[in-house]
């Protein structure tokens, strides 16, 4: 009779163990983090802009850029000092997508993860 309860008892820490482990997996702030840039990414912004700001100054403007994305080496465990992404640039500063800017077609541009830049959804398509 002990020696069932003892088993069963140690089953249910057990389980109750396990449980607990694989919510702190599943929703680590981590994980949410990841799940949520998933949705943003696949769902909204469609007309991120990126602007980077050089001693206060803007020096350039990216648009309709989905993500940045921080680099990581090939065969490293670590993550390298800038981000990444694709977008059009704003040429002459003015806030609009031109024609001649958008038939050049998206630029790759890297951002340093120390600098000061802004990442926002417009939410309109910058040719309007």
């Amino acid at each position: 009779m002990f020696r069932r309860l003892a088993v069963i008892i140690l089953l249910i820490l057990f389980l109750v163990l396990a449980g607990f482990l694989a919510f702190r997996y599943l929703f680590s702030p981590e994980r949410m983090n990841l799940i949520g840039r998933t949705v943003g990414t696949t769902f909204g912004f469609d007309h991120g802009v990126v602007e980077y700001y050089s001693m206060g100054h803007l020096v350039a403007r990216f648009f309709d850029v989905e993500k940045l994305t921080t680099a990581k080496g090939t065969y490293e465990n670590s993550s390298r000092p800038y981000r990444f992404g694709y977008g059009y640039r704003d040429l002459n500063l003015d806030g609009r997508l031109e024609g001649d800017e958008a038939s050049l077609g998206k630029a790759y541009f890297e951002v340093p993860i120390y600098s000061d830049y802004i990442f926002y959804d417009r939410k309109r398509d910058p040719r309007q």
